[in-house]
């Protein structure tokens, strides 16, 4: 028979998880940025005379199209191995559960299983609520979370 451990202690750096309030200041951030460009880009649309059919066979695809913003904004900063600009301007840097900068794919996994936490209706963000660490559903499926700089 197989003896029963507790299980391993997840983040076995010194690093504390950034508070929940500076995480929700850095997605509000990167929520600000992603709005502005895409102002940006609708008014440079409009302003050379493009138009937008007002159709309801189209509403599913404009509702698509927007929801690739975000995510090709998410995936950019993954790409590029960096924190995004809500990030930085909120005093976070995401680390792995050893101390260390994330390495590329576990970036991909984060970005996976922030896609994976709104999905589930938000669950994966609040369960940060009820963790012991105070982690999301994407720091646990990437080995990563965000701490002060």
């Amino acid at each position: 028979a197989e003896a029963i451990r507790p299980p391993a202690q997840s983040i076995i750096c010194d690093a504390i998880v950034a508070p929940l309030m500076l995480q929700f200041q850095a997605a509000c951030w990167d929520t600000v940025v992603i709005l502005a460009g895409c102002a940006l880009v609708g008014a440079a649309f409009w302003y050379v005379g493009g138009q937008i059919p007002l159709d309801k066979h189209l509403v599913l695809f404009y509702a698509m199209a927007l929801a690739t913003v975000p995510l090709v904004y998410k995936l950019m900063w993954t790409f590029v191995g960096r924190d995004t600009p809500g990030m930085r301007r909120a005093g976070l840097r995401l680390i792995d559960f050893d101390g260390n900068p994330p390495a590329r794919n576990r970036r991909y996994y984060r970005a996976f299983g922030s896609i994976l936490s709104l999905l589930a209706a938000g669950m994966g963000l609040l369960w940060a609520l009820v963790d012991e660490d105070r982690l999301t559903w994407q720091d646990h499926i990437s080995g990563t979370f965000p701490t002060l700089e």
